[in-house]
Parts: structure tokens; C-alpha cells; sequence
């Protein structure tokens, strides 16, 4: 049996820490055991462990390179997997400051591991042209874990106005604001658009809803599938996105995504069921549904779910290779009479 662990430093029930379930799923389960650990920032917190394999959430950064380098030689024998959760090409030209300085945090932290996973094929075009060897960089999507939205009724034609959906975490990086700030362009009897979620700029979308008739901000929720029965299409505005799990479900449940044209977004749309587009202003997002409103959403939906049937399958034999992976590397360790824990 391999024995995995799971380094995170936010353990709150998000995109990653739900994306983890996959390693419950039994082709998985029957092959490795997982632990979760949390991640410091300090070298000597970067402990010795007796696994085949660990696997870091976190992305890097200059203050966890003690850490990174010491668990890689308290390590020898195990293999070490970045998961790139968080920056994109997006993220690297609007909130890096230095970009010559953050390539060299790449490369480097890249240096201290032996695979790097990207979660979308943009944002791992990106990490190459960053200076991270192409040969070192996989791409797996990650997992979404709700099969419940397999359940979601077909769309229907419509009947009123055009219902939009929106969730997530109510950040700057997901734009929310000019989309709300886009629905004064429609009337109450066109399109609503609903949001739920719970973040920092929660207050500001309220505010800005109070003077728009035909927008709905909603508290968390935590079971997304009633939201997206009773809508249309679903919108993703963001600025930066490693991949956007809110697109993978709404296909799953057989609904028409509305994305930006950035990072991880537009190879979910291409896939069926979804329009990318220019999603940065509000007069952008206005165009961008004026222009949903002449699609057959229902033929959409259900291009949206054929899509993504097959995408839960391909995460898992993705994930077996590399367990397969640290399988050899450990029995080669053993082989050559390496000192440390040798696998299982």
C-alpha cells in the first residue's frame, strides 16, 4: 500500500481541500492510504516522513523555500509533487510586481520536486514559458467530487427571463462586481442574474444590488444543485483562474457556462456547452449575455454535461500513474540501499 501525504496550510472546506476526496474513491483507496499535514513556513518544521509520496497544496513562495529544501532532504526516498492551485498567466501579469523575480520563485521551488502538477492545459503552457522543464509539468484537472449534480434535471426551454447564476467566494479576483454593475443594462423581465458566496466584498455587492431590481445576492451554500436547477446559464467573470471547479459543475449538472477568456476557463467552454468571451467591464459581460440570450441554451446544457462525462475517469488514471510513479521510485531506492524509508 503507498502512503501519501497531503501538505495544506488552509484546511477550510474550499475548491482543494474538496478536490482531496478523489483519493477516497476506491480505485485509488485500494492502492494508497492519504494523510493530510499542515505545511509551515519554517526549515526545521519540515518533517521526516515515512510515505511514498507527498503532495504540496501550497503554492510556493520565497518564505517556504527553507521549508521546501529541508523536506526534500529529510525525504530522499519519497516523491514530491507541487499541485499549482493558484497562479496563472493572469495572476503573474496583475498582482506580481517583479515578474523576473517570481519566474526564478518557479523554477526554483521547481527544482526542489520531482513532478509539478498544472490544473488546466493554459495554465501549464504558462509554467513552461516560465522556465520549468516541460518534461517535470502534468496536467490534471481537479476533481469536483459532486456526482449528485449528474441528478440536475436537462434544461428547458425557456419561459421569462433569462436566469444567470454566479457563486463563489466574493473576492476581487472574481469579478463580481461588474457583473452586477453589467445587469442595469437589462431589464427585470430579460435577465436576473443570482450570486451566492461569502467573502470580503460581500458588503460592496450588496450595496451595488440594491439599486439593480434584477440581481439577488445570496448567503454560502454549501449544496450548489438547487441553485443551478433553477438557472439557465452560469457566469464566470474572473479576472485569474487556475481552472474554475463553479464551470466543471454547472456542465456536470448540464448547464451553459458564460466564461472569461483567461487562464484555465476557455478549454472548459471549447469542450461543449460554453461561450468564452471578454468578460473584463461591465459593457463586456452586457455584450457577452446580450449575446447568450440568442443561443439554445438547452441543446448547450446538454452538450455542457456530455463534455465533462468522462473528465472524473481521466483525473483518476491520472493520479494512478503518479502513485505508480512513487511506486518504482521507492522500489529503485530500495534497490540501490538508499538510507531512509524505502516504500512499501
Amino acid at each position: 500500500m503507498i502512503r501519501i501525504a497531503h501538505l495544506l496550510d488552509d484546511f477550510a472546506m474550499g475548491g482543494v481541500t474538496r478536490s482531496l476526496s478523489l483519493f477516497e474513491d476506491p480505485r485509488i483507496a485500494s492502492r494508497a492510504q492519504s494523510t493530510l499535514l499542515p505545511m509551515k513556513r519554517k526549515a526545521h518544521h519540515a518533517p521526516a516522513l515515512e510515505v511514498d509520496l507527498i503532495v504540496v497544496h501550497v503554492p510556493p513562495c520565497w518564505s517556504r523555500l527553507p521549508y521546501l529544501t529541508a523536506l526534500r532532504l529529510r525525504n530522499p526516498n519519497a516523491r514530491i509533487v507541487q499541485v499549482e492551485h493558484s497562479y496563472t498567466r493572469n495572476f503573474e501579469k496583475l498582482r506580481v510586481g517583479s515578474k523576473r523575480r517570481f519566474r526564478l520563485l518557479l523554477r526554483i521551488a521547481s527544482m526542489l520536486v520531482d513532478q509539478v502538477v498544472a490544473v488546466s492545459h493554459g495554465q501549464a503552457d504558462w509554467l513552461a514559458e516560465a522556465g520549468i522543464a516541460r518534461t517535470k509539468i502534468t496536467t490534471i484537472h481537479p476533481w469536483s467530487g459532486r456526482f449528485e449534480l449528474s441528478s440536475v434535471p436537462d434544461l428547458q426551454p425557456r419561459e421569462g427571463p433569462l436566469r444567470l447564476l454566479a457563486y463563489g467566494r466574493f473576492s476581487h479576483e472574481k469579478n463580481f462586481a461588474a457583473l452586477v454593475k453589467a445587469m442595469k443594462r437589462f431589464g427585470r423581465h430579460d435577465v436576473e442574474l443570482t450570486i451566492f458566496g461569502a467573502g470580503p466584498e460581500r458588503q460592496e455587492l450588496e450595496l451595488l444590488a440594491q439599486a439593480i431590481p434584477n440581481v439577488f445576492i445570496q448567503p454560502a451554500c454549501s449544496d450548489p444543485a438547487p441553485w443551478l436547477a433553477d438557472c439557465d446559464a452560469v457566469v464566470l467573470p474572473s479576472k485569474h483562474e487556475a481552472f474554475g471547479l463553479v464551470a466543471t459543475e454547472a456542465r456536470l449538472a448540464g448547464r451553459p457556462i458564460l466564461v472569461a477568456n483567461c487562464d484555465g476557463l476557455p478549454e472548459q467552454a471549447r469542450r461543449g456547452g460554453g461561450v468564452v468571451a471578454t468578460l473584463d467591464k461591465p459593457r463586456d459581460i452586457a455584450f457577452a449575455i446580450s449575446h447568450l440570450l440568442t443561443r439554445d441554451l438547452p441543446a448547450m446544457g446538454k452538450a455542457a454535461r456530455f463534455g465533462v462525462s468522462s473528465q472524473h475517469d481521466s483525473i483518476i488514471e491520472c493520479w494512478l500513474e503518479i502513485i505508480e510513479a512513487s511506486r518504482k521510485q521507492g522500489r529503485m531506492s530500495a534497490r540501490l540501499g538508499l538510507p531512509g524509508f524505502a516504500g512499501a
